[in-house]
């Protein structure tokens, strides 16, 4: 009974993790918005990555067309994404913790004391 719990659970957790990485593909990925610093037609890319990343706080920025405009894009770390991520890494480090209580286990039944009685 108690091989049966052991072995159910181990399916749904590594069901859990594989769900997790196959749903998110978002280590990483950043997100894009809309500079709220600059102002006018966007040219250079090394003056909106600057401006991003020290006005913005941002991991970088660019120059991107869009709706025939040029405007500058700051890109951030997307919240989701990072939690998605730490997540992902708390599955792992559960199933691993789970393997290795499960390996203890065995073990500890494998060793017999030798106990003498009167």
């Amino acid at each position: 009974m108690a091989n049966r719990s052991i072995a159910f659970s181990m399916f749904f957790l590594i069901f859990f993790v594989l769900a997790i990485s196959d749903m998110t593909g978002v280590r990483g990925e950043l997100c894009e918005k809309a500079s709220k610093t600059w102002s006018g037609n966007c040219g250079n890319t090394g003056h909106c990555d600057g401006q991003c990343k020290s006005w913005e706080g941002a991991a970088h920025g660019a120059c991107h067309v869009r709706d025939k405009k040029h405007m500058c894009f700051c890109y951030f770390k997307c919240p989701l994404a990072e939690k998605l991520a730490q997540d992902k890494l708390k599955a792992e480090n559960l199933a691993q913790d789970k393997l290795n209580a499960q390996k203890l286990d065995r073990d500890a039944k494998k060793v017999v004391p030798n106990v003498e009685h009167p």
